[in-house]
């Protein structure tokens, strides 16, 4: 399956190591506006071709899969061109810039009958996917309640804030945080279904070049409740998600990949904690050796859910299969990340 990735940035190393990995894709151009940056990724990964016109590149090499991995106000733009040109994209989070354009691309890509694939990794990490399985075998009776909040640095030196260099997502309506919404709209998404309302609270603690620092959302959705949020200023960095359900709850840390259950047991129900906290001790002591391990061996380390996603994408296109990340997820998911946005800037 002939490939090209446009975009040649920090995540888009992540994208071309993992299809470096993968049987039957043939990576054939990387494209990207700085010659130096195409040209490295180029040789990086044995790539044969690189461009700085992303036309150039589509009308030469005619891929069947295009990768879009620039910042996200380039991304209406270019996906749009690959669809038009044939080729199934896989795009990276936000898909668009607006709830309008992310309609509209959804409509682009059904009448071209090629597959849209946005990035929501953190549905395929290891932990996310087996609290599914959880679910989906009736073990744990319905989702009741999700929550999910990004505890995360953006302040620091390696953050968004840095006033001599102003990062592309700043320009978003909610800053930096709205970079980070897709993650937290498509975990709500898979748990509870599609929203119906919205209600948020952004605020900045900090001063910094950022608008906002602190995001917090209730979402009412079609299957349950969703709490969703962010903060720069809570400490350590985490991705907690919280999955409350009829005889389960489940806890993991995404960004280390530490998960717990805590399940209605038999037996005598003062004992039940003892059980439980046991049995939680042994889960954090393997999640911290397996995470250990996995930063030290190299591979996917904190993309593991991106290259999973991956995976199952190019599988489904050559098997005609169903894809991991559908069209109607991707339009869903873009409208309650636009519910989410601050209310004076809601498009």
């Amino acid at each position: 399956m002939k490939t090209a990735l446009i975009g040649a940035g920090q995540i888009a190393r992540q994208h071309l190591a993992c299809l470096q990995e993968m049987e039957g894709v043939d990576v054939r151009a990387v494209c990207d506006l700085s010659p130096a940056a195409a040209e490295c990724a180029a040789e990086r990964f044995g790539i044969p071709k690189w461009y700085t016109d992303y036309r150039e590149m589509l009308a030469l090499e005619m891929p069947e899969v295009v990768h879009v991995t620039t910042p996200p106000s380039s991304h209406f733009q270019l996906a749009t061109a690959a669809l038009q040109a044939g080729a199934h994209v896989f795009v990276e989070k936000p898909a668009t810039e607006s709830v309008e354009e992310v309609r509209a691309i959804t409509q682009t890509a059904l009448a071209a009958n090629r597959a849209l694939v946005e990035n929501h990794n953190y549905l395929f990490n290891r932990a996310t996917r087996e609290i599914l399985a959880e679910i989906e075998s009736g073990a744990a009776g319905k989702v009741v309640h999700v929550e999910a909040l990004i505890c995360l640095d953006i302040l620091g030196p390696s953050g968004f804030a840095d006033p001599n260099l102003v990062h592309p997502a700043l320009r978003m309506a909610g800053g930096a945080i709205a970079d980070f919404l897709p993650h937290l709209a498509s975990l709500a998404w898979r748990f509870v279904g599609p929203h119906r309302s919205a209600h948020t609270v952004w605020a900045k603690r900090a001063t910094s070049a950022l608008p906002y620092d602190e995001f917090h959302a209730t979402v009412e959705a079609e299957r349950g409740t969703a709490s969703l949020g962010f903060s720069a200023s809570a400490q350590p960095d985490a991705f907690w998600l919280r999955v409350y359900c009829e005889r389960m709850q489940a806890t993991t840390n995404l960004f280390e990949t530490r998960l717990t259950f805590d399940r209605v047991l038999s037996g005598p129900k003062p004992l039940r904690p003892l059980w439980n906290g046991l049995r939680e001790g042994r889960d954090i002591r393997r999640a911290a050796v397996g995470s250990l391990v996995r930063k030290l061996s190299g591979g996917p380390g904190p993309y593991d859910g991106l290259w999973e996603l991956l995976r199952g994408t190019y599988s489904a296109l050559s098997t005609h299969g169903d894809l991991p990340v559908g069209l109607r997820q991707v339009q869903e998911v873009g409208e309650l990340v636009a519910a989410l946005k601050p209310r004076e800037v809601l498009q």
